[in-house]
């Protein structure tokens, strides 16, 4: 699963550092920007224009009306050190247009460490969280969060991606705004190889076999025992993980299929690599020995930034000669509200929750990180279409599918891994990987409804 999701709570006082306007004569309690680490301990940062100054008493009359006046953000997050930074001067930022609000920044770096800290009392302020699929799904669940819904304007809705309402609706609710959608699959190929990248799994078995040397060069490497690496090949054989009520469906002719096609990749020897953990899959493609590889969108940064081999990047191929497109799952990371936000509180949380949402910020994101924004006119502009790599990751997200947020995907590809190794270690069929797939979810409990 890929790291580096964050999970953000707005509390009036805690994300961005804010003072008053230069000549105010009579000035509110300057604005701090809190950062902590993992709920140790805590370092009080202050931009180079703000000069704190000693907080006077204050009567009951003056607290009424600073309480009247500011606003605290708490914000959680585990980001990136770079995009952690990114987000802290974006906090600055907001902060000098709303004078009146402060933040407390909280790094976590497991969802279980944000879970406790967060415990069941409720907020003084607004606490926003920045986090993956997995976090949304348990806090919701442990009824912790406020519906954005009620937050955001229909226009704001409808502006979101398809399948960023997708993954964090549950019962006709939105849990979640997808700050960014990704952890979808794409076909990495070596220039000096392959001028076209393959269109069809016809072609992709073609091309890998013509550049296949054994024990010297292979055509194409995967992370054969994850099944991520199935699903893809699902939803081109006429299914998907779950039926149209969102009840998982892992044994169907359609996973059947998926599966002899992945089997036959592997024990045919059609141009793919031996069976290959992740690492040596990746390893493989970065020496120049295989020309092909099937990863996530996340390795996009990192070519970037140290390839050794002339790559380039390209769409899933189609499933044999047909139109029926590859369809990766599609997951997500979500700005997150704190259940229980004072009406008083309400309007900066829709603030930020507004900055963050704004296509101009998503776009500074994608061109700064590469990560793909979940605004539509983000995904259409030209910023995203002109760029050879974002163009194709954006292409591919789209053609991918989501799970509602009630379905538990990480139990699902759980159900899928012994199995898919024993049929790979030639041990059982595809039909009996199918039967074993959808026995291994037992009488789990599923609440789908989107």
């Amino acid at each position: 699963m890929r790291p580096g999701c964050i999970l953000f709570v707005i509390i009036p006082v805690a994300f961005l550092i804010s003072c008053c306007a230069p000549g105010t004569a009579t000035a509110p309690i300057p604005a701090t920007l809190t950062v902590t680490k993992s709920s140790t301990a805590t370092q009080t940062v202050s931009p180079d224009w703000l000069t704190p100054s000693p907080t006077p008493a204050q009567t009951p009359t003056d607290l009424a009306t600073l309480a009247a006046d500011q606003t605290h953000l708490e914000l959680w997050e585990n980001l990136s050190p770079e995009q952690s930074r990114a987000l802290r001067q974006e906090a600055t930022d907001f902060q000098r247009e709303h004078p009146a609000t402060t933040f407390t920044i909280h790094h976590y770096e497991e969802n279980e460490t944000l879970i406790d800290a967060l415990g069941t009392e409720e907020p003084e302020g607004s606490l926003l969280i920045l986090g993956n699929a997995r976090l949304l799904r348990t806090l919701h669940q442990k009824n912790l969060l406020h519906p954005l819904d009620e937050l955001l304007t229909k226009s704001e809705m409808a502006d979101l991606a398809p399948l960023a309402r997708i993954s964090a609706t549950q019962d006709g609710r939105l849990w979640g705004l997808a700050d960014t959608l990704g952890f979808h699959l794409l076909l990495y190929y070596n220039r000096d190889m392959i001028a076209v990248p393959p269109t069809n799994t016809e072609e992709l078995s073609s091309v890998a076999r013509s550049f296949t040397t054994p024990r010297e060069r292979w055509g194409l490497a995967v992370n054969s025992y994850d099944p991520l690496w199935v699903v893809p090949w699902l939803s081109t054989c006429g299914d998907w993980l779950i039926d149209a009520r969102g009840k998982p469906t892992l044994d169907t002719p359609a996973m059947v299929a998926a599966l002899s096609l992945y089997r036959d990749w592997h024990t045919k020897r059609d141009g793919i690599a031996p069976l290959a953990a992740y690492h040596e899959a990746r390893q493989l493609f970065a020496e120049g020995q295989a020309a092909m590889l099937i990863d996530g969108e996340w390795v996009l940064g990192e070519l970037r930034a140290a390839a050794r081999v002339n790559w380039d990047v390209s769409v899933l191929p189609a499933r044999d000669k047909s139109e029926c497109h590859a369809t990766p799952l599609v997951m997500g990371r979500y700005w997150m509200v704190r259940r229980a936000v004072r009406p008083e509180v309400q309007r900066v949380t829709v603030d930020f929750l507004q900055h963050v949402f704004t296509p101009e910020r998503q776009l500074s994101w994608a061109m700064r990180f590469g990560v793909l924004p979940t605004h539509r006119r983000a995904l259409q502009d030209s910023r995203i279409l002109n760029d050879p790599w974002l163009r194709i990751s954006a292409q591919q997200m789209q053609a991918g599918r989501a799970l509602p947020l009630g379905v538990d995907a990480d139990r699902l590809l759980d159900a899928m891994r012994a199995p898919l190794r024993a049929m790979l270690d030639e041990d059982i069929t595809p039909e009996e990987t199918a039967r074993s797939m959808q026995k291994n979810l037992g009488e789990y409990s599923w609440n789908s409804r989107p």
